[in-house]
């Protein structure tokens, strides 16, 4: 239960060999890829040069593209399994020869052409289509037109116009026509915004009606169709419908190509991990006949990977050359967390606020068993911590879920177990009281509370010994003691006086407790003065130091959220117990049913979220805060997508 110990790995073999040898790193996905051109030698340096697949890099990136642009469009058309049965599904595994033979012996680009004419077709076919809905609105608004334009014009006598004008103009147009004495005008059709006439007038009665229609904006109608209105929308509304069936066709053709999303889906992975291999060769140094490649490996995992390079390569073909890690190098060293299969779930916990740096500490551990503590008090039901075992526990048994969304799973249904045992020390069942309990969150408030700030006290106390023996290892003596050491014994000292004063009522056992506080409060001051080569301002930091003690209350208090969530997650589910208990008999059996079931749903989904957002905050805040600084990088391997996959491991 620590940080893995690493170890920095130099690897040289022939050129021939590079493409093999970090195809087997990648496979391996344990050894992060570093660069060597910062910290070789320059006479070394002149007789290597960094490779430069800049070129081979775009090309894969552009294939991944193209590859992860038809998946996306097919997948659109494919139906999605159902939630039982995709909760069953589990990927497939396979191994990296494995997906590069499937993907070698497929003709994907013929499959991203396939998808890509379909993709034209379908896009042709909705451009058609709203084009003819363009069309379907103007012919429905012209269908009264039982002539076409085409068909008056050149008439020897007289004209006619076919056109609309704005609503606010059609008045004074109907005025105007009204005093040409040869007019005749009849309306085609009324809109909210614009009014249809056919016009017939003389032709010598023409330009007095272009003076009218131009002060007034008359549109003349320009008719692009052979057919009329009529005939011209059944044309229209035949064509969409034809459209609209063959684009369904395709759709339901495209719905059958599960085999072909499958082959996109490996072909994804397949370039994926090629990309990843060219950017690796952007980190290895080459001569003519030998390249160089360095990065950071588990110094446990070093005999697998000989036996990886023995099996690809065969013996001798590499030469591995291992170092210890300097401590210059801590702050770069990547972190791997190795913890049991119980506290590695909790490991998110520390990766949401920081993995630690080389020569620190895994909080991970540390802070278990208190978030255990803290969750169960929070949640603190019988009933609420059954469904979240019994939840969690069919997700992780019956279901396919893997990764992250398993350890979150797996990170939950641990975590039912305290809820469960403090809801049978509250006695408490969905709200209702049991008639078993040692403590009531309605009756013993003060004392939840009390117990709430104990818990906090002892895990405050244990972080400040942390601190002390971190900072002792690291050589800084006085800092272990005035940062440590120190705040950890006067906070016993208090303990114990608020012991002997208040709950015993032994004067000597007081006396002891603040005898024991003063001594460290004087510590610290003199530790601070001596371990400084300016005196007097040692002193000072040493007065300021003190000033802490006022954190120390706050953080203190922080702890009684404990004891107020708790209390408010219990009562609010026995109110909602007691409203339902209002409900009439034929209500409460029937809807009343259903009220209380969404009513506890809510209060769950609530305390589960308040207990896990506040415990972690004590943890960050006043836990992690008395001994953690983290800062460290995760170790980010030379690794597969496993997107769609998971890579099967050779050993």
């Amino acid at each position: 239960m620590a940080i893995a110990k690493m170890k920095k790995l130099t690897l040289m073999a022939e050129q021939q060999n590079k493409e093999t040898l970090l195809r087997s790193i990648q496979e391996m996905q344990s050894i992060e890829v570093i660069s060597l051109s910062d910290v070789l030698e320059e006479d070394i340096l002149e007789q290597f040069e960094v490779a430069d697949s800049y070129n081979e890099t775009l090309d894969y990136k552009s294939e991944l593209q193209d590859i992860e642009h038809a998946l996306s469009y097919v997948s659109q058309f494919i139906p999605e399994p159902g939630m039982i049965e995709k909760l069953k599904t589990k990927r497939e595994v396979l191994s990296l020869e494995e997906l590069e033979s499937h993907v070698k012996n497929t003709d994907i680009e013929g499959l991203i052409n396939q998808v890509q004419d379909k993709e034209k077709e379908i896009n042709h076919i909705e451009e058609r289509k709203k084009a003819l809905q363009e069309e379907e609105t103007f012919l429905r608004k012209w269908r009264e037109l039982k002539f076409l334009p085409s068909e008056v014009k050149g008439l020897k006598l007289l004209n006619v116009h076919v056109g609309t004008v704005d609503n606010e103009h059609s008045p004074r147009l109907i005025e105007g026509l009204d005093g040409l004495s040869t007019a005749y005008y009849e309306e085609i059709f009324s809109r909210s915004d614009e009014i249809a006439y056919m016009i017939i007038l003389a032709k010598e009665q023409e330009e007095q009606f272009n003076k009218l229609t131009a002060e007034l904006s008359f549109r003349e109608l320009k008719y692009p169709f052979e057919l009329l209105p009529e005939d011209a929308l059944y044309a229209n509304l035949n064509s969409q419908k034809a459209l609209i069936e063959k684009e369904a066709a395709l759709k339901k053709e495209m719905k059958e190509w599960r085999s072909v999303a499958r082959d996109l889906q490996f072909a994804e992975e397949y370039y994926y991990n090629l990309g990843q291999r060219e950017v690796a060769k952007d980190l290895v140094l080459n001569s003519k006949h030998l390249f160089i490649a360095s990065g950071w490996i588990e110094e446990e995992k070093l005999d697998s990977l000989k036996h990886i390079i023995n099996t690809d390569l065969g013996e001798d073909a590499v030469v591995v050359m291992t170092d210890d890690v300097k401590m210059e190098e801590f702050d770069q060293v990547p972190i791997v967390l190795h913890n049991n299969s119980v506290i590695r779930p909790f490991e998110l916990i520390t990766e949401m606020f920081s993995l630690p740096k080389y020569n620190e500490v895994d909080p991970t551990p540390l802070m278990f068993p208190f978030f255990l503590i803290f969750f169960g008090m929070i949640g603190a039901d019988l009933g609420y911590g059954l469904l979240l075992g019994i939840g969690t526990f069919v997700a992780l048994k019956l279901s396919g879920i893997e990764g992250s969304t398993r350890r979150f799973m797996k990170f939950l249904h641990i975590l039912s177990y305290p809820t469960m045992a403090f809801g049978l020390f509250f006695g408490s069942f969905f709200g209702i009281s049991l008639p078993f309990h040692v403590l009531s969150l309605q009756d013993d408030v003060i004392v939840v509370m009390v117990i709430s700030v104990i818990i906090g006290v002892i895990q405050l106390i244990f972080g400040l010994i942390m601190n002390g023996i971190i900072k002792g290892r690291q050589g800084q003596r006085a800092s272990s003691y005035v940062d440590g050491y120190a705040w950890a014994m006067m906070l016993i000292g208090l303990a114990i006086y608020v012991l002997g004063s208040i709950v015993f009522g032994i004067p000597l056992v007081s006396q002891i407790g603040i005898g024991l506080a003063l001594i460290n409060v004087v510590g610290i001051v003199v530790v601070s003065t001596i371990s400084s080569k300016n005196k007097a301002l040692g002193f000072g930091l040493g007065l300021y130091n003190l000033y802490g003690v006022t954190g120390y209350v706050g953080d203190i208090v922080s702890y009684t959220r404990l004891m107020a969530l708790g209390v408010a997650s219990a009562n609010i589910a026995m109110a909602f117990n007691l409203i339902v208990g209002y409900l009439p008999p034929l209500f409460r059996f029937t809807i009343g049913v259903l009220l209380i079931i969404a009513l506890q749903a809510m209060n769950v989904a609530l305390s589960f979220l308040s207990a896990y957002v506040h415990s972690s905050r004590l943890q960050y805040v006043e836990f992690f805060g008395k001994f953690f600084e983290g800062g460290g990088k995760p170790l980010t391997p030379l690794k597969t997508l496993e997107k769609h996959i998971w890579l099967k491991q050779k050993i």
